[in-house]
């Protein structure tokens, strides 16, 4: 497994605080694992790197990768935009939609 260091000039991230050296160490724990990874924080702070992150050292690597931003998604459809719904599940629900994951 690659270092702290090795890992921040891989991906150009800058500094060395607690609560972002921890996120790391999270990022490449949950890397070997096949579970959905929601990552929350406040605006500016980098989110947008640790999925990349996990997704560079992940089984999928070779994979396509998807960024969903959920912020973008109307509140009280997300779990539909995601995972789909079944036609007639709500009013306007003509079709079967893709699912994302």
């Amino acid at each position: 497994m690659d270092s702290l260091q090795s890992i921040k000039q891989r991906f150009g991230i800058i500094g060395n605080n607690l609560g972002l050296n921890r996120a790391l160490e999270k990022a490449m724990r949950v890397s070997g694992t096949d579970i959905s990874v929601l990552v929350i924080g406040e605006s500016g702070v980098g989110k947008e790197n640790i999925p990349k992150i996990i997704h560079q050292y992940s089984h999928r690597k070779h994979s396509k990768y998807i960024a969903v931003n959920c912020g973008a998604i109307p509140e009280g459809t997300i779990d539909s935009e995601l995972f789909g719904h079944e036609k007639g599940a709500f009013t306007g629900s003509n079709t079967n939609p893709p699912r994302i994951f």
